[in-house]
This record gives structure tokens, C-alpha cells and sequence, in this order.
């Protein structure tokens, strides 16, 4: 087990490192820079390895490190598609289904202190357009850990509310700050509190491995999933246990792991201070074991068997990194398709993605060392309601031209439309496009110029504005 003298070093370095998100790293930089977005700085990643990954985009956020903060979707190369800056924290980013409809969602607030943060919701289209922004309710605030859509409209959020409670069972004092985990469940459309659970009214102290910090934050809820019967699985770190609560009444149907598990754990299929638990049809469970605790061992994802019957935990698959990590917090792991998985390593700046077999088939690591909450392999088509930007230089007596589309996944090729007024613009070149920015290098210096992005099979989607760089 972490002992508290550990664990507050690691709280007070976490606490120094969030300190300010908006501050960028001089040294390595480690964030890009665009000659067309001259505003967005977004993190770097170097891809280690890319070897036949499954389809789709790398969802991420950062919460430390150098550059902006913000959601980004990053392609198989590691190169940026969309970022978005936000002047606060943006974790948990991920697709999800609304009303139907592809989105993607994250929570963006502040980090108060370690344990706790306020914020709200976002809910944005294929647009990139808000759809909905969704606050807990009840008078209490948001928090990163959890934002769950479910196909009845409803979403699931995590809180942490400080109160008062007497903590002297577990060597405390009569009136300790203490941290109460809250599952809600709130209607998107309307905000209304369909369902309220507070860990305090149903999991006693005695439970916890947390040192007694100020405030004392003894069960940290930071995952809920919905399981095959509609009942509700959530993860607490600081009990190191995942619970099945009743839906209808909240009361506890079964506690996985932690001091009073209810299943015997295989000893391979043992996780500590876990995060994103996710039940799955068949009935098997997959959870984010971060490896530090009592019996510490390098961070994994794992898939989990449940015997309900027999009341055993077996382990089907453990995904550690090739290169063995010891991740502190955060973290995550998604279950693909054909039973690979990618795995966020948490406050460890890997992203990793896994063939069913172990082997990887996508590694890639944040330049700055940033500590990203959650990553997704995930299907996205982005259709911007803006227009493509672009930035004119010059090189000798010829022009390059740098384009992009924040957010364009289905730009292919760019063309380039010249001529000395907007009356007279003619093709003059089309290339493929390469990362966020491509640059173009044309013959001479035009008076007028624009640039058109085009699909797959070089069908116009939408064209900048015209720009006279040298007028």
C-alpha cells in the first residue's frame, strides 16, 4: 500500500503541476505551432509505434505539460485534426451518442483542489457546434471523473462535495472535512435529478485506504456504467473496490475488490486504486488497473471474468505496457471491437493501443510528458461550419501558401486557386494534405488567391476567403 507520507507527495506534486493550465513549457516546447491558426498551440505526441491500429481517430486532453488545453483528435500519425482551446481544464473527452447522433462530450471547469473540481458538461456535434451544456444538480457542481450519456437522454455525472463528518472510527476527529462521492443522474433536456447517491450514506470509512488528508477523500468515485440489468457499476479508487448499486434504492448489490469484496480475485486479476470500470454483454468487465498499492505492479488494462453464480473474479487478459509504468492516477480502458484495447495510462503521458493477442499496434507518447485523464480509439466525422484558413509567405521570388481546416476529417486534397483578382482565379496546383497545415509552394507570387479543400475523390467541400498577401 502507498503510505501517507507517499501519497501526500504525490498530491502536493500533482497540486504544483495543475497549478496553472494556461502556461506553456519554454523549455522542448513540446507544443505545436501553425503559421494559419496562429492561436493554437496544441500538445505533441511522438508515435513509437503504428502497426495496423483499428479504424478511427485518438480522442486526448492533457492537464499538464506544455501548450493549450483543450480536446483534441489526433490521427494515426500523431498529427492534430481538431483542437479546440479552452480557457480552463478539458478532460474526459470522448465520442458519444446523443438523441441518436454521433457527439462528442467533455467536462471543462477549474480544479479547486486535489480531489475536487467544478464545472459543467459540453455536448458538442459534427459541426463542432454545442448541443447542450449539463450541470449536476441539487446545487452541487460537476466534477471531471464521469459524464455518461445513456440512449434515455439522461446523463451520469461523479461529484465531490466537502462536508463535515465524524471520522474518529478510523483515527480521526469528531468534525473532519471529509469528501462525499455523489452519483447523479440528470435529464439533458431539462437538468431535473432523476437519481442521487451519496457514498457516505452507504460505504463506511472503515473501507478506505486513503492516509486522513484535509479534506479526507476516503472513496473517490471516479467511473459509473450502466450493467446489462439497467443497475449502475461504479469505481471508487480510494477503496480500491468497484460497488453494483441498486438503481431503484441505491442499496450496495455487490463490492468487487477493496477490504469486503464479495468475490474472490484470482491473485493475476487483482487491481488497486482502479479507474474506468465498464461491464460489457457478455458479461465480463474491463477496468484500468493503475498497479500502485499494496502489491505494486506496473499500470495495466485489464478484462475481467464475473462468475455471479460462484462469486469469482478470473482474469481473461492484462494489457501492460511494453516498458512496465507505475501510474499514480487517472488512466483508462476501452474495450475495441475485436477484443484489443486501448489504454490511457493516466499521469504516465502513454496512449497504447493493443491487439487482442497483447501485441501493440499503436503506442504514442506526449512529448511534454503531460498527463492525460482518458483516450478513446473512436470513429469520428468532423464537417466544420467554418471555412478553411490559410497564411501566405514568401520564399524568393515564389509563394508558399499554408492551409488548414480545424477539424475536417474528410479533407483529402487541397487546390489552390490564383489569379490577379477574384474574377480571374483559375486552378493552379492541388496536392495532397498533410498533417493540420499543409504548405503549398506556388510558382511566383499571385495578386489573388484562395484555397479549396476537396474529399477523397476530389470533390469540393468548402473554399477559404480570398486572400491579397502581397497587395
Amino acid at each position: 500500500m502507498i503510505g501517507a507520507t507517499t501519497r501526500r507527495g504525490f498530491l502536493a506534486a500533482a497540486a504544483a503541476a495543475l497549478a496553472d493550465p494556461k502556461t506553456l513549457w519554454a523549455s522542448g516546447r513540446g507544443y505545436a505551432a501553425y503559421l494559419s491558426e496562429p492561436s493554437l498551440k496544441p500538445p505533441t505526441v511522438t508515435v513509437n509505434t503504428l502497426a495496423s491500429p483499428s479504424p478511427g481517430y485518438v480522442l486526448v486532453e492533457t492537464l499538464t505539460g506544455p501548450g493549450q488545453r483543450g480536446p483534441m483528435i489526433l490521427d494515426d500519425h500523431g498529427q492534430v485534426v481538431w483542437f479546440r482551446r479552452t480557457p480552463d481544464y478539458a478532460i474526459n473527452f470522448r465520442r458519444q451518442t446523443y438523441r441518436g447522433k454521433p457527439v462528442l462530450t467533455w467536462w471543462e471547469g477549474q480544479v479547486t483542489k486535489i480531489g475536487t473540481s467544478e464545472g459543467v458538461n459540453r455536448i458538442v456535434d459534427q459541426h463542432y457546434k454545442t448541443v447542450a451544456l449539463v450541470a449536476a444538480g441539487n446545487g452541487y457542481k460537476a466534477d471531471v471523473h464521469e459524464f455518461q450519456l445513456t440512449p434515455q437522454g439522461t446523463a451520469l455525472i461523479t461529484v465531490h462535495a466537502e462536508t463535515t463528518a465524524d471520522t474518529t472510527s478510523v483515527g480521526g476527529s469528531p468534525a473532519a472535512n471529509v469528501l462525499d462521492s455523489i452519483v447523479q443522474e440528470v435529464d439533458v433536456a431539462s437538468g431535473r435529478v432523476l437519481y442521487e447517491w451519496h457514498s457516505l450514506e452507504h460505504v463506511p470509512f472503515a473501507e478506505t485506504y486513503s492516509p486522513l488528508l484535509d479534506p479526507f477523500d476516503y472513496f473517490h468515485v471516479n467511473s459509473i456504467d450502466v450493467d446489462l440489468d439497467g443497475n449502475l457499476v461504479i469505481s471508487a479508487r480510494n477503496t480500491a473496490a468497484i460497488y453494483k448499486l441498486d438503481r431503484r434504492t441505491g442499496e450496495i448489490i455487490w463490492r468487487l475488490g477493496g477490504r469486503r469484496s464479495d468475490f474472490q480475485v484470482d491473485p493475476e486479476a487483482g487491481f488497486f486504486y482502479q479507474h474506468d470500470a465498464r461491464t460489457h454483454p457478455d458479461g465480463t468487465l474491463t477496468v484500468f488497473d493503475n498497479g500502485t498499492g499494496e502489491a505494486a505492479h506496473p499500470a495495466r488494462g485489464l478484462h475481467l471474468s464475473l462468475d455471479l453464480a460462484a462469486r469469482r473474479c478470473s482474469l481473461l487478459r492484462a494489457f501492460p505496457h511494453p516498458t512496465p509504468l507505475l501510474s499514480n492516477s487517472m488512466g483508462n480502458a476501452q474495450l475495441l471491437a475485436d477484443g484489443g484495447m486501448m489504454v490511457g495510462f493516466g499521469d504516465q503521458p502513454y496512449t497504447t493501443e493493443f491487439g487482442p493477442a497483447g501485441d501493440v499496434r499503436f503506442d504514442a507518447r506526449f512529448d511534454g510528458g503531460a498527463w492525460n485523464y482518458r483516450a478513446y480509439r473512436e470513429p469520428w466525422v468532423g464537417l466544420p461550419d467554418s471555412t478553411p484558413v490559410a497564411a501566405v509567405t514568401r520564399s524568393g521570388r515564389d509563394a508558399v501558401l499554408h492551409v488548414s481546416w480545424n477539424g475536417s476529417t474528410e479533407t483529402v486534397y487541397w487546390r489552390v486557386n490564383a489569379g490577379r483578382t477574384r474574377a480571374t482565379l483559375r486552378p493552379v496546383k492541388t496536392v495532397r494534405k498533410t498533417g493540420f497545415e499543409t504548405s503549398i509552394r506556388l510558382d511566383g507570387v499571385p495578386l489573388a488567391v484562395t484555397v479549396t479543400a476537396l474529399d477523397a475523390r476530389r470533390r469540393a467541400l468548402a473554399t477559404s476567403r480570398l486572400y491579397r498577401p502581397f497587395v
